[in-house]
């Protein structure tokens, strides 16, 4: 139990501006300790709301994020929709070639034909490989087999 005591005489009831609060000796780890618990609860609420302020902030930017996702793709989607008009009005005239309306398209189609010539190519020269590789692991599984007969050979002797 702690508690303070008033020097010269003074009461707890009197308006003087210079009490001096004295602290038994015998209680000054107690009171030590409770100042302690003050700041440190006054820190934790700082603590506290700095984390509500980060996780609202959090919140704002994941929101924009997403408000902007949206936003892209419908724009993306609406540049979709534009060319298809534009389709449609070169279908309806006929006097544009149609190779010129997607260019992106076009360039994809090169680097897919590109993409499969290589692979033919590839598959050519790793048919050998591969044929090689699986006698390779064929005759080293016959070899560890005839080893591991011969090893249980001379463990068992014939009678």
């Amino acid at each position: 139990m702690w508690f303070y005591t008033f020097s010269s005489g003074q009461s707890k009831d009197s308006g003087s501006s210079n009490q001096d609060c004295q602290i038994n000796p015998e209680n000054s780890s107690i009171t030590e300790l409770l100042e302690a618990l003050c700041h440190s609860q006054t820190r934790a609420r700082e603590a506290e709301k700095a984390a509500q302020e980060a996780y609202n902030e959090k919140e704002h930017i994941l929101s924009l994020f997403f408000k902007q996702a949206s936003q892209l793709f419908a724009y993306k989607q609406w540049y979709y929709m534009l060319q298809l008009e534009n389709l449609c009005l070169q279908l309806r005239n006929k006097n544009q070639p149609l190779l010129n309306l997607f260019p992106h398209r076009r360039m994809q189609l090169k680097k897919n034909r590109n993409r499969a010539e290589k692979r033919k190519i590839n598959n050519r020269k790793c048919g050998i490989g591969k044929c090689v590789v699986a006698f390779a692991v064929g005759l080293s599984l016959a070899g560890a087999g005839l080893l591991l007969g011969w090893t249980m050979g001379w463990m068992f002797p014939s009678m």
